[in-house]
């Protein structure tokens, strides 16, 4: 869905002389069809709409639109069909439609053309702007913005009745010049009916741009030549219409080119004449000096249809028929599965798509980890704008994230692995999307990147899989005195197969999903906003056997999810910022005695006690109690040791455990304070919690795990 309060769309008509219309004394113009008067040969209703593939919040918002209804010898018939709807507007205000425009210039109507009110010459020549929202469209001097900034200040949004027959102005439809060749509708104002995108529902809020704003207008565009990357150096011919009264200061803005497939906003540093070009360097700007008064609210779907598989990796690229072939996208689960193999010489993971000529035939026979897996998703994208004033009140945006993957680790041999990855070849660039705040376009392009990652320690073999559902809505927010904070909501489901070990193991892994919206740029390091899910699985098995066959031994699986989020957007913000939104870590279950369990095997515990180990300091252990804030300490030790807490914990329901680390200074003048801390937990026999340790010289004091018991249930989460 995409919905755009403030942007684009004039009016400027006279519905005045439409059959015999009422006016009541109160001044409001009736709405009743039957006073206004439909001509009796309207042409069949077309449909066919274009849009960018959007569904409006609220479809009460509408606006009136005609087609083109004939064209010869460089005269153009435009106007209502029996789909029109003039009284209350008869396509939605979210749908992505251009607008009619109209240069009145006074010339008079070719010879023989045979004119009538309802079909009268507009005395000008008429042209259809790109697709634009209709609820952009806040004003008719708005919409008259956009007109103007796309073909020259002469122009302005066409309306109902301007067409004229003996001097009379008629409505309808009308004749004019120009060269319209569309199967789109169009939207078309009218003055005097509430069938408008900016009074179908109301009033909106207008949009006030500055007058430094530049937006690139069609010959313009047509005259930039060439734009570097990152967009600070444009090259333009001299005649270009924009170069003549731009200066050092202003801004220049502009929808996607050629040149500059991203799209264009910068700061104009200066402008350097070289004759028959000229060259504009230009530097960041955020929006708020681009923009006095403005919003946008737009909720993107995203599709196959919307891939753009010239900027997508290659593997995207090798399977565009298949994927144009369905509505969604699905990344990497098309015919072949991805395939990683470690190099644990050269701590790197390489992928490709899993052909038995590939990695998966040079897979050594020992010291090894491959991970198999595929990855289906569908994404969506949202952005929120809101500018008062030069200053910027509300910014958001992010990615909704709907995914399924299954992932397969394989390990031999001795070592230690850690690594992660962007599946780069198998990214997918949708086609830039414009939106508008007033005439000035706003031009996002979205990115997906897969994300696979895995580490884990073995001494012999291991193998384990795990299958998940995820959705996701993450993002960034930035609301006027209060800064960043991060957008997170989430639900998921994992289900794991029994291991298989011999010796000992350790594995985690993850299958996740990148996404990107690149503002002006269609490149993963432009500006941008990021969203990075990663749902991932983990295993640690013991001992020599095939878990789930009757084996005395012990493996215990765990999922969790985590999501970063972060802004590197020279536009919103002059800094980076970036923050984990969500680390989630919970137990699926337990294998032993050849037999598989839930957690605990659904046994309450009956033992726990923390044990530490490498203790340089003190340890305090604290019982935190979420609903008065306060935490009371249950256990203290300096050095090595134990502290039995199962008598603290709560008989029934969770108890929050907090540990801190207390520093210590060392001896002598110039000593250091330190803290060093490694910390496991044990409960009914068996290792249920065991984090990494953690220390620091030249710190203080901190508290550094924190984890939630269920005694009753044989719980425990962190």
């Amino acid at each position: 869905m995409k919905h755009l309060p403030l942007y684009i769309v004039g009016l400027t008509v006279l519905l005045s002389s439409c059959g015999n219309q009422s006016v009541p004394k109160s001044g409001v113009v009736s709405s009743t069809p039957t006073n206004l008067q439909r001509p009796g040969d309207l042409a069949p209703a077309k449909t066919g709409i274009k849009s960018n593939n959007v569904t409006n919040v609220n479809d009460t918002w509408r606006g009136m639109t005609w087609r083109l209804l004939d064209t010869r010898d460089g005269i153009v018939h435009v106007g209502a069909d029996q789909a029109t709807d003039p009284y209350r507007g008869d396509t939605s205000a979210a749908s992505d439609l251009p607008i009619l425009c109209l240069e009145q210039d006074g010339r008079p109507s070719p010879e023989g053309l045979a004119t009538n009110f309802y079909d009268g010459w507009a005395s000008g020549q008429v042209k259809l702007t790109p697709p634009i929202t209709g609820s952009a469209l806040t004003s008719q001097r708005i919409a008259d913005q956009v007109c103007a900034a796309e073909f020259g200040p002469q122009w302005r949004m066409a309306e109902f009745h301007d067409g004229q027959a003996n001097g009379e102005p008629g409505g309808w439809r009308f004749y004019a010049n120009g060269n319209i060749n569309t199967d789109s509708r169009f939207w078309v104002a009218i003055n005097d009916q509430n069938a408008n995108p900016w009074n179908s529902d109301g009033v909106r809020t207008d949009t006030v741009i500055p007058d430094s704003t530049k937006v690139l207008s069609e010959r313009d565009r047509a005259g930039l030549l060439q734009a570097s990357e990152d967009g600070r150096t444009l090259l333009f011919r001299s005649d270009t219409p924009l170069l003549a009264n731009l200066s050092a200061g202003m801004v220049v803005v502009s929808r996607p080119t050629d040149a500059a497939p991203g799209g264009l906003l910068g700061r104009v540093r200066a402008v350097l004449n070289n004759g028959e070009t000229t060259t504009v360097l230009t530097e960041d700007v955020p929006l708020e000096e681009v923009i006095q008064d403005g919003d946008l609210d737009a909720e993107i779907a995203l599709d196959s249809g919307a891939i753009d598989y010239s900027r997508s990796g290659s593997m995207i690229q090798a399977q565009q028929s298949r994927l144009q072939a369905q509505r969604t996208f699905k990344l990497f689960s098309f015919s072949k599965t991805p395939f990683c193999l470690y190099d644990h010489q050269n701590r790197d993971l390489d992928c490709d798509d899993g052909a038995s000529t590939g990695l998966k035939g040079r897979v050594p026979s020992t010291n090894y980890a491959t991970f198999d897996g595929n990855l289906n998703a569908q994404a969506n994208a949202f952005i929120n704008v809101k500018i008062r004033w030069f200053s910027l009140r509300h910014f958001d945006a992010g990615v909704e994230l709907t995914e399924s993957a299954k992932a397969i680790l394989d390990a031999k041999g001795s070592y230690t692995w850690n690594v992660n990855k962007d599946l780069n070849q198998w990214k997918i660039t949708f086609s830039p999307i414009v939106f508008f705040i007033g005439p000035v376009p706003v031009v996002i392009t979205p990115i997906l990147v897969p994300t696979v990652g895995t580490d884990g320690e073995i001494t012999a073999t291991l193998h384990y899989e795990v299958t998940q559902n995820f959705s996701g809505r993450y993002g960034t927010e930035y609301n006027k005195g209060n800064g960043w904070s991060g957008i997170k909501s989430h639900s998921s489901n994992f289900t794991q197969s029994p291991a298989t070990a011999n010796g000992t193991g350790r594995a985690s892994a993850y299958v996740g999903v990148k996404g990107i919206m690149a503002f002006y740029s269609s490149s993963v390091n432009g500006p941008q906003v990021f969203a990075h899910a990663k749902p991932f699985a983990e295993v640690e098995a013991k001992a020599s056997a095939v878990i789930g066959q009757g084996a005395q031994i012990e493996a215990c699986g765990y999922y969790g999810v985590r999501a970063d989020v972060g802004v590197a957007f020279p536009l919103i913000t002059s800094s980076t910022w970036q923050a984990r939104v969500l680390d989630l870590r919970d137990q699926i279950g337990c294998w032993g005695a050849g037999q598989p369990g839930p957690g605990n095997g659904g046994n309450a515990y009956n033992t726990m006690t923390l044990n530490f180990t490498s203790v340089q300091g003190d340890v305090e252990v604290n019982k935190y109690n979420p609903v008065t804030g306060t935490a009371t300490r249950i256990g203290y030790l300096g050095g090595d040791g134990s502290v039995d807490i199962l008598n603290a914990l709560n008989a029934t329901g969770d108890t929050i455990i907090q540990v801190s680390s207390i520093a210590k200074r060392s001896s002598g003048i110039f000593g250091n304070y330190r803290r060093n801390i490694d910390m496991a937990v044990s409960a009914n026999g068996r290792t249920v919690y065991d984090p990494s340790p953690t220390g620091c010289t030249g710190c203080h004091s901190a508290q550094v795990y924190q984890f939630t018991v269920n005694k009753a249930n044989g719980t425990l989460t962190w």
